[in-house]
């Protein structure tokens, strides 16, 4: 339990933790079908309680919709975070690999955050906008860093760090997006341990000077 945590009520926390029930409901329902038709009851029921629990904590859909993708980003965000500063210091083409990994671990932990993303990435609207904004932009700039860093030490060869980063985050999720069909096509499960080590391996040798 937290430092945060430990000063509240017995009250506050069930609040909390529905609250954080509703937000995993919610992300699951938005990346399974959409905005427009994931509904309040259904995130509800996948939650376990109420809708007019859910519309307590969240006055209106967009602001749960909101309040969802802040939550998946976060996540992402932490779980990549452990990851690379447990390798920090470390060899550099070992860092570069924890990092390939991380994303690919997370993504096989929560694969509902490309769906959310997806959903809205292709549309244009004031969601998007929002998306871009909040979460995706940070992304971009913080994507491109980590390729143009590998470039100047040598580990990935020369390219637009944008293009590069794009074929490294393909490469990375694709695999996980059709492991289901191609472990039932090919009995080869893409989402299994050394199957992740053998991408992430073969990824670092495609993109060598």
């Amino acid at each position: 339990m937290s430092q945060a945590e430990t000063g509240l009520t017995g009250r506050q926390r069930q609040r909390e933790q529905t609250r954080a029930q509703i937000l995993e409901a919610a992300a699951n329902a938005f990346a399974g079908a959409g905005f427009d038709a994931a509904s309040l009851a259904d995130i509800a029921a996948q939650a376990g309680v109420k809708k007019a629990l859910v519309q307590y904590h969240f006055s209106t859909k967009e602001q749960l919709w909101r309040a969802a993708a802040l939550q998946i980003w976060q996540q992402r965000n932490d779980a990549l975070a452990m990851q690379l500063g447990d390798a920090a210091g470390g060899e550099l083409a070992s860092r570069m690999r924890e990092g390939f990994t991380a994303l690919v671990e997370f993504t096989c932990e929560q694969p509902h955050w490309l769906w959310f993303m997806f959903h809205e990435a292709a549309a244009q609207g004031e969601r998007q906008k929002w998306l871009i904004e909040h979460c995706m932009q940070e992304d971009y700039r913080l994507g491109e860093l980590f390729v143009i860093e590998f470039q100047r030490q040598g580990l990935i060869r020369a390219g637009s760090p944008l293009h590069l980063l794009h074929l490294i985050s393909g490469a990375l999720t694709y695999n996980l997006l059709v492991a289901p069909s191609t472990l039932v096509a090919t009995g080869t499960d893409l989402a299994s341990p050394d199957a992740i080590r053998e991408q992430v391996r073969l990824l670092q040798e495609l993109l060598a000077p």
